[in-house]
């Protein structure tokens, strides 16, 4: 699922966006297709013998299945995963009990976005091996892409009690405390699996938002040039620069950040929007009216903004109806991209998580500089 950034109808843009968690704590596979990789699921039972016609034995047949692993292990490394599938099967199947091969078969499975077969061989894995610490993060990532928090975070926190290290727990199990409103709690580990990916684009944008939820902007604005430096989604990261970058009423450059993530109209109507719910009327007016005069089709949203804009407007200088409180600005959910041990990628058609946190107003005072001539001289134009 593409994360998109949450918005009130009436309300543009200004939202945090998470991003997928691709790459977390595990090696990317690229190569090959679902359709050749299904092919060897389905065929694997032809994989077993090489045609010797000696019926082989059960000491011979797990002595074989060890060989199998190995020799997938060693395909696995050098980023062959159908020849590494086509050993983890044979070896499966020689040895059903062989944790390490259901679990390499699995989390194969798990990167090639075919969940529903991989769950058999994680739930075998387990089974057969509780101190798995790969096999709990992988099922983890199941859980998570289907929407199952709760039992998505016992099996992270199973996965670092075993094995510290995994990043790729310890991101996705940080989304669910940034959810679940524990920015103190995400950030720990976040820090924590940057130690083990330095140049994760996508986790510098989820540190971010953490940061920009326990009210350091400074330090969530740097998390995310990190991430655009990294690689991450640029609009989205853009976007939640934009907002950290409002917070600290540096609003220069958070008009250059919201016209990177979207265009100049967009970053007039964000900016307007945002300057509206900190009661600096004059200008958010004036910033409303250029998203329409730079793009007059772009927003019908705009337009509505800049209806509640002026209403606002009024009522500060009480000329319209008894005060009300603006619609608070929401903030999206992580994608659900998810990642096995052994060579993670995203499982589509994942169900998002929506958050109901909101970021508190800022009590940074407007510069002065951010005020067009215009405005200060309160030649406002009505738009009409």
């Amino acid at each position: 699922m593409t994360a998109r950034t949450a918005t009130h109808p009436a309300l543009a843009l200004l939202a945090l966006c998470a991003l997928l968690l691709a790459g977390c704590g595990a090696q990317q596979i690229t190569r090959g297709s679902n359709l050749s990789l299904m092919e060897r699921y389905h065929s694997s039972k032809d994989l077993l013998h090489d045609g010797e016609g000696v019926e082989p034995t059960p000491q011979a047949d797990a002595m074989n299945a060890q060989e199998h692993l190995q020799r997938g292990l060693v395909f696995l490394s050098q980023d062959r995963p159908e020849l590494a599938f086509e050993q983890f099967s044979r070896a499966c199947q020689l040895d059903p009990k062989l944790a390490e091969a259901r679990y390499q078969r699995g989390a194969l499975l798990v990167a090639r976005g075919v969940p529903i077969e991989a769950r058999a061989d994680i739930d075998a894995a387990l089974s057969l091996a509780p101190d798995n610490a790969r096999a709990w993060e992988t099922a983890g990532m199941l859980s998570f892409a289907e929407g199952n928090l709760t039992e998505a975070k016992s099996r992270f926190e199973r996965a670092l009690t075993l094995d510290p290290r995994l990043a790729g727990a310890a991101s996705h199990l940080g989304a669910i405390h940034n959810y679940q409103g524990q920015p103190d709690k995400a950030l720990a580990l976040f820090v924590r699996a940057l130690e083990q990916m330095p140049r994760s684009g996508e986790l510098h944008n989820n540190a971010g938002i953490a940061q920009a939820m326990l009210g350091n902007d400074a330090a969530a604005v740097d998390h995310f040039r990190a991430a655009i430096t990294y690689g991450a989604p640029g609009s989205r990261v853009w976007n939640n620069m934009g907002l950290s970058l409002c917070r600290l009423g540096r609003y220069d450059e958070a008009f250059e950040a919201f016209r990177n993530a979207g265009g100049e109209a967009a970053a007039h109507n964000n900016l307007g929007v945002y300057l509206s719910q900190q009661g600096e009327h004059a200008l958010a007016l004036y910033h409303l009216q250029r998203a329409l005069e730079v793009e007059p089709r772009y927003y019908a949203r705009a337009a509505e903004n800049l209806k509640r804009a002026r209403l606002a407007a009024r009522i500060a200088q009480g000329q319209g109806p008894a005060a009300t409180t603006a619609v608070p600005l929401p903030m999206s959910g992580p994608d659900t991209g998810v990642t096995g041990a052994a060579g993670p990628g995203p499982i589509p058609g994942a169900p998002g998580v929506a958050t109901p946190v909101t970021l508190p107003p800022s009590s940074t005072p407007l510069k002065a500089r951010a005020t067009p001539a215009a405005v200060r001289e309160g030649e406002l134009r009505d738009g009409k």
